[in-house]
């Protein structure tokens, strides 16, 4: 014998009537929702009050119709006119915790629907239809299992909202897991701009239980953000995002969704014994209470809100920059360079200085021919062959070259407006090095590096080696020249004893060997002259044949010592004016890098 097993009954037009309902105010709802987390930051303490309450309207009715059949179930046991049984009978109890679970889940709902994305509207506009469409599939199961189709559209509706929060909640943890930024764009490693613009509109909230709320679901929401990062934890990863994302949310749109759905029916099963006689006056004073209390509770929880910060509320890390072991504020290096370029451009020689140094370079050039025709002398020579007697040959050469090269005519001149800059530049250094340490002592942060983001790190200031290297060459080069004497004479000085290390000028400074040879030359020349002259002019006697051979020796000698001259002339000018012209080139060449010339 085959037993036939019932189907789903067939939907009444009450419970059609029913569905539709709740499938508008259902959408009502959260399009109230999503309307007032838009202005939230901007609500006032009263403002969001009334909001909190407006939304409580319907999940406070759902739950309260729940909390009475469930209590009917209870006061089934007892006399009707025992103690218990009576106390069992009113509603009273039940609506408080009926508003106060409501009004819990509403704030909660509120908060995070600020945060809510798009993706995620979208997921609670589904929820609606697939909330009721589980309630009367289950109801329709039901209800040949209870006694009355109000307990089943109870356990209908608590069954509904815990296949919703499992069903959708997990696609919704699902979605924010596989989205990098959680479709809301507030991860531990969002923008600086963004989370500083988050946290300025929260900041900006005029009530401080908004604030509150909203610093308490941001830190939470970053804290879930990082902790997706760590695949070692997958189950602190879901439990932070249910958290503050799907469990509340869904549980506050299914006791909203279940008071939606209560009809007349329900009511008349779930009302305490005598609900319609003399209710309304007591309900209006009872309301009216409970509404002045918690105006009065919400201000003064806000006003203390206001006064205090919260203990979640995020500052985001400062960013600062390392030089060595200290940390300073973000723009330091940027600020210190720029005061290192600025010192730069301050030790820039004048365009007349760097200008006037070709026609310099044309005068000393000019100088230098003057010093070879001398050197190219008798009188230089014979002058060199003295100073093996009296002195060091090159000391001589380097005295005379000195000489030279300093009466150059406009080289005082153009020295003397030299040393004017090499001061200034070094005065100008001095000062941006006393600016780059006043901005760095204003800069300085007494943090350790794990109290603000690192952005820039050096080992050394790259401003200071700036003005270090600009300094060096100031010294070595300018200051150096200037240094040794004032004026022209200092700068002939340090070319002449560049010059002398050349190798033309090292074997201009060997006479020793060229004057022995001409020597030799010559006293040769001098004993064939006296003897051709005592054989052309016989008889002349011998004190007349010495005079004569004398002054044909000191005749000839002279002319060996110019032919000498001017054998070595033709071979050595050229090198030894290139070597001239290099010392010259070189000492220039320093001064103009030092002062800035191109």
């Amino acid at each position: 014998m085959s037993v036939a097993v019932p189907g789903p009954a067939a939907p009444s037009p009450n419970l059609l009537r029913s569905g539709l309902r709740g499938l508008v105010l259902g959408w009502v709802w959260l399009t109230a929702l999503w309307g007032a987390s838009q202005i939230l930051t901007q609500l006032p303490a009263w403002g969001w009050l009334l909001v909190v309450v407006l939304l409580a309207v319907m999940p406070a009715w759902g739950l309260w119709l729940a909390f009475m059949l469930r209590k009917k179930v209870l006061r089934f046991q007892f006399s009707p006119q025992g103690l218990i049984g009576r106390w069992l009978s009113g509603g009273w109890w039940p609506a408080c915790k009926a508003l106060l679970l409501a009004l819990l889940l509403c704030s909660m709902t509120l908060w995070q629907a600020w945060f809510l994305a798009a993706w995620e509207w979208a997921l609670l506009a589904l929820a609606v239809p697939v909330y009721l469409l589980l309630a009367w599939y289950l109801q329709s199961r039901l209800t040949r299992e209870f006694s009355t189709p109000a307990f089943a559209w109870a356990w209908s509706q608590r069954a509904a909202r815990a296949l919703l929060v499992m069903v959708l909640g997990g696609l919704w943890l699902y979605g924010m897991a596989r989205s990098q930024d959680f479709g809301r764009e507030l991860t531990e490693a969002m923008e600086p701009a963004a989370l500083d613009a988050v946290i300025a509109r929260i900041r900006s909230a005029p009530s401080g239980l908004v604030r509150w709320g909203l610093d308490s679901l941001l830190a939470l929401q970053l804290a879930g953000a990082a902790a997706a990062d760590l695949p070692q934890m997958p189950a602190l990863r879901l439990l932070l995002l249910a958290l503050f994302g799907p469990v509340s949310v869904l549980l506050c749109l299914g006791a909203s969704m279940q008071g939606g759905t209560g009809d007349k029916t329900i009511w008349r099963q779930a009302a305490p014994p005598g609900a319609g006689r003399n209710a309304s006056p007591w309900l209006a004073l009872v309301g009216v209470l409970v509404l002045g209390i918690l105006v009065q509770t919400t201000a003064s929880l806000d006003g203390l809100a206001r006064n205090h910060e919260s203990p979640l509320a995020l500052r985001r890390l400062p960013e600062c920059e390392r030089i060595g072991l200290q940390l300073y504020r973000l723009g330091t290096l940027d600020a210190t360079r720029q005061q290192a370029l600025q010192a730069l451009g301050q030790i820039q020689a004048p365009q007349a200085l760097c200008q006037g140094m070709a026609g310099l370079e044309q005068q000393l050039d000019a100088a230098v021919e003057r010093y070879l025709d001398w050197y190219f002398s008798l009188g230089a020579e014979w002058g060199r062959i003295f100073s093996l007697l009296t002195g060091d040959v090159s000391q001589f050469l380097q005295n005379k070259l000195t000489e030279t090269l300093s009466a150059s005519p406009g080289l005082e001149h153009w020295m003397q407006m030299l040393q004017k800059q090499a001061e200034t530049s070094g005065v100008a250094l001095n000062q941006a090095e006393q600016r780059i340490e006043d901005t760095l002592a204003r800069h300085h942060l007494a943090l350790n590096a794990s109290q603000c983001i690192v952005r820039a790190q050096v080992p050394q200031l790259p401003a200071l080696d700036l003005l270090g290297d600009a300094r060096q060459r100031l010294t070595a080069s300018a200051v150096a020249t200037v240094g040794a004497g004032a004026g022209a004479g200092a700068f002939a000085a340090v070319v002449a004893g560049k010059a002398m290390t050349k190798t033309s000028m090292k074997a201009a400074s060997k006479v020793l060997a060229k004057a022995a040879a001409k020597q030799g030359l010559g006293k040769a020349g001098a004993a064939a002259a006296g003897a051709a002259l005592g054989s052309v002019v016989p008889g002349i006697g011998t004190a007349a044949g010495a005079i004569a051979g004398a002054v044909a020796g000191a005749v000839i000698g002279v002319g060996v010592d110019w032919a000498a001259l001017y054998a070595e002339e033709l071979l050595t000018r050229d090198a030894m004016r290139a070597d001239l012209r290099a010392a010259l080139g070189e000492q220039l060449q320093s001064l103009g890098q030092a002062m800035g010339c191109k």
